[in-house]
């Protein structure tokens, strides 16, 4: 227990007064003034929360901003893989179904007979027909078929011209007169015999269906005042054959008209 009279007391008392009062000022913690930054706005002040964590909220470290354009460039790749795929597919799906059609195709065309081509039409005749050449009839008794061309029906008419021995020619129609048995010319004297029991020294036209013999060098009666050539000597038939009217043009026979 001190004593209040006691001076060496009271001069120990002032000394630590004296320090106390001289202390120096770093020693006295003072509050950090913050720096004022006019274009940054002051964050508020939430509790528990520093400033830390609210820079990693708000931007990202260097690690995750580096993982980004390897993402983007994987995705790309990835997009670029299934749109080839896809692009495959389709075409080998298209060759595929082309390749079925083509077969398809083929196997109708196969199994499918083709329509048949429709007949030609006959032209039109107009004109005489031409029989023969004068050549191809220069000798007596010479013959040739043709076709005569009825100018009005257009009706096709096996026919017969024949040069006689006076140089006359004879045209007839190889049907005969009411039937439809072709006539034909026998230049042989014995087959006239042996076949249609007829002697004759020159050459005949016959009808083989009932036999009938016509003389190319006689006329006969068709009824009225009309006389054609071919002339009936033996048979049934009722009239010569038909004739037809030939002409000589140039180097050309040729037949214009029946009757």
């Amino acid at each position: 227990m001190q004593r209040h009279g006691d001076p060496h007391a009271q001069i120990q008392i002032a000394m630590a007064a004296k320090l106390t009062t001289n202390a120096p000022e770093s020693d006295i913690a003072t509050p950090v003034e913050s720096k004022f930054k006019p274009f940054q706005p002051e964050m508020p002040q939430i509790p528990g929360v520093t400033d830390g964590s609210r820079h990693a909220k708000h931007g990202l470290d260097a690690p995750e901003r580096q993982r980004f354009p390897q993402i983007a460039i994987a995705a790309a790749i990835l997009a670029l893989i299934v749109g080839t795929g896809f692009w495959w597919f389709k075409a080998k799906s298209r060759a595929a179904a082309a390749a079925s059609a083509e077969a398809e195709i083929a196997e109708h065309a196969a199994t499918t007979s083709a329509p048949p081509l429709p007949s030609p039409i006959a032209p039109i005749h107009e004109g005489p027909s031409r029989a023969a050449t004068v050549e191809e009839l220069s000798k007596p008794w010479s013959a040739k078929k043709f076709n005569f061309v009825r100018p009005i029906t257009q009706e096709n008419i096996d026919a017969m011209v024949i040069r006689l021995p006076s140089g006359e020619l004879w045209a007839f129609s190889l049907q005969g007169p009411f039937g439809k048995c072709e006539l034909e010319f026998v230049p042989d004297s014995t087959v006239l015999a042996s076949k249609y029991h007829f002697n004759a020294n020159h050459p005949m036209v016959v009808n083989p269906c009932d036999s009938t013999v016509y003389d190319p060098l006689k006329l006969g009666a068709v009824g009225g005042n009309t006389w054609v050539r071919g002339q009936i000597v033996q048979g049934s038939s009722l009239r010569p054959p038909i004739s037809i009217d030939v002409k000589v043009r140039g180097r050309s026979i040729v037949a214009e008209g029946i009757e």
